[in-house]
Formats: C-alpha cells, sequence, structure tokens
C-alpha cells in the first residue's frame, strides 16, 4: 500500500509541480517505494528464483540521503539548477549496482545459493556487512548536512512552515537510517528473518511507510513547499510566502548588508543572483523588498545606482571620467538605461545635473 501511495505520489509531483527543483524529492520517492515495494521479496526463497532483484534492491539506500540533501538544498536557498557536485553523490550507488551486478553474474548457481543461504544463516561474507556500513556512512553524512541546512542560518531564513516541514523531511530520514543501519549491519538479523523473526523488517517498512505518508501529506497539505506552486497555482494570486516580523527583519538586514557591500554595481544583477549571494530564498527576498522597502527590486537597485552615480560626482569624479563612464561603474548597462532612470527620477537630463552641481560648487568656492 505504502509503495502505491508513494508511485502516485510521484506522478503528482511530476504533473502537478514541474519544477527542475523538485526533481530530488520525485526520485526520493521513487526509490523509497521500490525499496518499500520489494521489501517481501528479501527472503532466500524469491532471491534463489530472481537473482536480478539482488543488484536491483540492494543499492538503492545509496539514494536515500543524497536526494533528501539534494532537495533540501534547493528549497532552502532557492537554486533550481543541479549542483555541480550533485552527480558525485550517485558515485557510490552507481559503483555498489555495477559491483553487485558483476558479483552476482560472475557466480554460478551453486555459488550463488551458496552465497544466499549464507547470508540469510547469518555468516555473509565478510565485505557485505562492510558495504552495508558503508550505505548507513553516507546516508549518515548527508542527513549531518541537511540537518545543518534547515536548523541552522538557512532554515533561520525560512518561513516558519517551510521550515517545519523540512525538518521533518530529515527527522523522519534518520529514522528510517536507524532501522535500517539495525538490519544492514547485523548479519544476525537476516538470520532470525529466516527462522520467522521478522520485527526489525517489519520496523524498517513501517517507517519507510509513514516517510511517505508524511511527503503525501505534505504535498497535499503544504504545497507551497515544493517550487513551481506559484505556476501551478497563478490563478490564485492572494496567496504570498507568510514571514513573520522578526524573519522580515532578519532579510532586510541581510540585504542591506548586500547593498552597502556594492552588490549594485554588478550590471547583471537579478533578483536570484541577490537570494543566492545571501542565501535566502528569491521569493522571500521578493516579498520582503516589496513590503519592507514598498519598492520593486529593479527600483531599489536603480535608487542605491544612482546615489551610487551622485556621491561619485561629489568626489569629484567628473574631472578624471565622463558621465557615461561612472553611470556604467554604478552598475547601469547601458547609456540608454541610465538615462531614462535619471530623468524620470530626479527630473533633470544627467548633463543638466552635471552642469547644476557644477555651478553650485564654483558658486559655493
Amino acid at each position: 500500500m505504502g509503495a502505491a501511495q508513494g508511485l502516485l505520489l510521484l506522478v503528482l509531483i511530476g504533473l502537478r509541480f514541474r519544477h527542475y527543483a523538485n526533481l530530488p524529492l520525485a526520485l526520493l520517492v521513487l526509490v523509497f517505494s521500490l525499496r518499500l515495494g520489494t521489501i517481501p521479496s528479501w527472503n532466500p526463497e524469491t532471491l534463489l528464483r530472481a537473482p536480478w532483484l539482488w543488484p536491483i534492491t540492494t543499492p538503492l539506500p545509496f539514494l536515500f540521503g543524497p536526494l533528501l540533501w539534494w532537495f533540501i538544498r534547493n528549497i532552502s536557498t532557492g537554486s533550481t539548477r543541479l549542483p555541480r557536485p550533485s552527480i558525485v553523490y550517485l558515485v557510490p550507488y552507481i559503483s555498489e549496482t555495477t559491483a553487485v551486478a558483476i558479483t552476482v553474474i560472475g557466480m554460478d548457481f551453486p555459488e550463488y545459493k551458496e552465497f544466499v543461504l549464507s547470508v540469510f544463516a547469518g555468516f555473509p561474507p565478510h565485505w557485505l556487512p562492510i558495504r552495508n556500513a558503508l550505505k548507513v556512512v553516507v546516508n549518515a553524512l548527508c542527513l549531518v548536512f541537511a540537518f545543518r541546512t534547515v536548523f541552522g542560518k538557512d532554515g533561520r531564513n525560512l518561513a516558519g512552515h517551510t521550515r517545519l516541514w523540512l525538518q521533518l523531511l530529515v527527522v523522519l530520514p534518520s529514522l528510517v537510517l536507524v532501522a535500517f543501519a539495525f538490519v544492514a549491519v547485523n548479519p544476525p538479523a537476516n538470520a532470525r528473518l529466516a527462522a520467522g523473526g521478522e520485527l526489525p523488517f517489519l520496523i524498517l517498512a513501517a517507517a519507510m511507510a509513514i516517510l511517505v505518508y508524511v511527503i503525501s501529506l505534505l504535498a497535499l497539505a503544504a504545497p507551497q513547499l515544493l517550487a513551481g506552486y506559484d505556476r501551478a497555482f497563478t490563478a490564485d494570486r492572494s496567496k504570498e510566502p507568510h514571514i513573520s516580523d522578526q524573519d522580515s527583519q532578519l532579510i532586510t538586514e541581510q540585504i542591506r548588508k548586500a547593498f552597502d557591500a556594492g552588490v549594485f554595481l554588478d550590471s547583471r544583477l537579478s533578483l536570484r543572483k541577490l537570494a543566492k549571494r545571501i542565501d535566502i530564498h528569491p521569493n522571500r527576498v521578493s516579498y520582503v523588498i516589496n513590503h519592507v522597502y514598498k519598492q520593486s527590486f529593479c527600483s531599489l537597485v536603480n535608487d542605491y545606482r544612482l546615489q551610487y552615480f551622485r556621491e561619485r560626482i561629489e568626489e569629484g569624479a567628473l574631472n578624471n571620467h565622463s558621465i557615461l563612464e561612472l553611470a556604467l561603474e554604478a552598475g547601469f548597462s547601458s547609456k540608454s538605461t541610465f538615462n531614462r532612470v535619471f530623468k524620470e527620477t530626479t527630473g533633470l537630463s544627467p548633463s543638466e545635473y552635471a552642469r547644476r552641481h557644477e555651478t553650485e560648487w564654483a558658486a559655493d568656492s
């Protein structure tokens, strides 16, 4: 039942929230569903009848932690691109799948039978518990990074409900990892399973099913967490990100620090680049700019650039630079854009403003 629901959830995420940032969550649901659905096949009779199950199912745990961390990073930072290092996360899974396939194919049936029976007798080859322990280590490392993300600075920058959901998405897989570690690095557990001791595996299956149900509830009850929510619900324009006063003050301060540091001098500055620089989701940055600064992003950037331009003139920069050079230095991408923004803001052309300033400066002298 849990596996079937997981596959239905995968379809929901794929069809309703068609956004690349959700890809790791969709893959995570698929992997959990496949592993959950194949737990009943973990017995000597089935594995002897279908040797191909071994390389298909046993490497799947190498994907749990990496996919979870990838999704949490996407949501917490607003990234919608595949992080370059993320392919590295798949290396253990690909390596394990290849190694297991080669191992199984390289055995004749008597050797394979002896291998399977030794596993369920509690005396597997020494390399099997080591590789299972490696699965636990890889997942634990990814969960540590995920914990640091959702309970650390990035998590504090998120809205309350988003932060809570991401924290649940970290805590629950941690419980699954504990249950998996017990059966993975404890060879006698397989021996007890063969003798009818199914409790550890039932606990593992229940933990995985609960995780799938939680993700289902997440997608249905709080779809705003998923990337692409705004696109999927464009008909409802009244829904905006919920940001507490404390979060708003924190984001405002980080925006101010970025602009004081000269982020506006980048002529290619965009809302997404600013959000990435201060590690806050673009939707939240946009919301704060609109509601705290009472401006659009472009208007705020242009105000800072114009102020920079005026300060450079006050410093006497026109003695060594042209107006266009100062405009480009301030972050404007072209002369036409600068002239238009300057005229709309001051009511004067840049050259008129410069002449007026020179006249006032000469009069003061």
